[in-house]
C-alpha cells in the first residue's frame, strides 16, 4: 500500500470529487446531523444509511471518515464494528479509494480504523478488513 501512496498524484488540491454517491438534491439524501446521530446511537439497523450521506467535496469525505472512527472508539459490540466495516467495505472503499489513496491523511486514517478493526476476534470483520487491504493495495 505504501507504493501507492508515495505514487500520489500531485494535482489533488481540487476541492470537488469526481465522484458523487448522491446529491445534496437527491430525495432520499441524509444530513451530515442525522448521519452523526446514526453513528452515535449505533443502531445496527441504520448504519447503513450512512451511505446516503452527500459526500460532493474532500471535506465531506474528511468528515465520513472521522465520524466513522470516533463511532468506533469507544465501541465493545462486534455487531457494530462489524456495520461499520461493512460500511467502509460497500461505500467508502469502492467509492473514494482512489482519493483515499491519494491522500496520506486520509490513507493513514483508513490504515488506523483497519488496524482498530482487526483487533476484533470475529471472522467476518477480518474478511472485509483483508479485502480492505487487497483493493487499497
Amino acid at each position: 500500500m505504501d507504493q501507492k501512496v508515495l505514487q500520489m498524484n500531485q494535482e489533488s488540491t481540487e476541492n470537488e470529487l469526481e465522484v458523487l454517491n448522491i446529491s445534496s438534491k437527491d430525495i432520499g439524501a441524509l444530513s451530515k446531523e442525522i448521519a452523526e446521530r446514526i453513528l452515535q446511537t449505533k443502531d445496527t439497523d441504520d448504519i447503513h444509511q450512512v451511505m446516503y450521506v452527500p459526500i460532493e467535496k474532500k471535506e465531506d469525505l474528511d468528515w465520513l471518515i472521522q465520524c466513522v472512527g470516533e463511532a468506533l472508539d469507544d465501541e465493545d459490540e462486534d455487531d457494530v464494528a462489524l456495520e461499520i466495516a461493512d460500511l467502509l467495505y460497500f461505500f467508502v472503499i469502492p467509492f473514494y479509494g482512489e482519493y483515499i489513496l491519494r491522500d496520506c491523511h486520509l490513507y493513514e486514517y483508513i490504515d488506523h480504523l483497519l488496524v482498530r478493526l482487526a483487533s476484533r476476534a470475529h471472522s467476518d470483520i477480518d474478511t472485509l478488513i483483508d479485502m480492505m487491504r487487497e483493493d487499497l493495495g
